[in-house]
């Protein structure tokens, strides 16, 4: 293979310049999982998708961050079916995805793409509010009154809940006791959400520090706002079981997230291509 055609897509957005850039690479069973860790360090988005052949599913897909292969990322899976949908890959608007993650389910209705998630794991940490707040540059005061949980629907994150949007908008994370915190209670990032939000109807605001996967602050996160409804569904915090989130807005890469929590755990959105092109081996 001379070389490889790739795309950038920007996940939960239907705009240019706002959402999550995803790398996503089309026929890449003849890629070495070197090749394909080389191709994601390329692209620099927090992740790529590489589309392969299946025996189990109708794809199958492998993410790679800047740094590391991880099992299953949300804004890569939205980028990777939108993009299957527009260059006419797929016709069906039902399929199954195998991924390290297990096989998931993906619906796509309109412009939006949906996924499955993982059935959420749970996990209790110890670790001390201080040491949490000292991390994310805040106040141990500023942070709310919910437990500081490690919770996966595909990847482990550590939920943070902070009282006010103000906090949330202005903390200056230190990112090396951030990788720290995230070694030592086992998790990819810390997830920080508040019930304040910038945009009317919706229900958290979020943020999220990846440092371990070489993603100081990812814009818009599927993963782990499928881990946060788990969370927010285990603590009787859901009204109704589909819900928008908001995250990106630090960055200035906006995003919106659909969030179910019913029987299953699913995050969706819309997707924008931004840029087409090849890397030569």
């Amino acid at each position: 293979m001379d070389n490889v055609a790739f795309y950038v897509v920007n996940a939960f957005t239907a705009s240019p310049f706002k959402g999550n850039p995803a790398g996503v690479v089309l026929n890449a069973e003849m890629l070495d999982e070197d090749t394909m860790q080389h191709i994601a360090r390329e692209l620099k988005c927090s992740e790529t998708a590489f589309v392969m052949e299946s025996e189990h599913a109708d794809i199958r897909l492998r993410y790679f961050s800047p740094k590391k292969e991880v099992e299953l990322c949300g804004h890569a899976t939205i980028a990777t079916f939108h993009t299957l949908a527009e260059v006419g890959f797929i016709r069906k608007k039902e399929l199954l995805m195998e991924t390290a993650a297990g096989i998931l389910e993906i619906e796509i209705l309109g412009r939006s793409v949906f996924m499955e998630q993982a059935r959420p794991v749970f996990r209790d940490v110890d670790v001390e509010k201080k040491e949490v707040a000292e991390a994310l540059g805040i106040e141990e005061h500023e942070l709310g009154d919910l437990p500081v949980e490690a919770v996966s629907t595909g990847l482990f994150s550590l939920n943070i809940h902070v009282k006010t949007l103000e906090t949330v908008q202005k903390m200056t994370p230190d990112f090396e006791r951030v990788k720290e915190l995230c070694k030592k209670t086992e998790v990819g990032a810390l997830f920080v959400f508040t019930f304040e939000t910038v945009c009317e109807d919706f229900l958290v605001h979020s943020r999220c520090f990846a440092p371990l996967y070489g993603v100081n602050e990812d814009p818009v996160t599927g993963t782990a706002n499928g881990a946060l409804g788990a969370y927010l569904k285990k603590h009787g915090l859901l009204h109704h079981p589909q819900y928008r989130a908001e995250q990106g807005f630090e960055m200035g890469r906006d995003g919106i997230i659909i969030v179910e929590a019913g029987e299953r755990i699913r995050v969706g959105g819309e997707a924008r291509t931004v840029m087409r092109g090849r890397i030569e081996l």
